[in-house]
């Protein structure tokens, strides 16, 4: 008996032998999700949080904390 494969595994043995019709069908699913990237204004707000951050302007949490928030939300 071997060991399962996650569907992660075996989407990737997949894709290693899959003809080039079928990567097409495939990527042209999931074409918006593989090619994105940040806008400039995305990163333009990444730096202003950080520099929040930095500054102390911000709230901040560490990361028991964030894991703390998160496992009350799931109660």
């Amino acid at each position: 008996m071997g060991i399962p494969l996650s569907l992660r595994d075996k989407l990737h043995q997949y894709i290693d032998v899959a003809d080039e019709q079928k990567l097409q069908a495939i990527y042209t699913l999931l074409e918006d999700e593989i090619n994105w990237s940040y806008t400039k204004e995305d990163i333009e707000q990444f730096h202003q949080r950080r520099q929040n951050h930095l500054n102390g302007t911000s709230q901040s949490y560490t990361a028991e904390e964030s894991l703390n928030a998160a496992r009350q939300q799931k109660k």
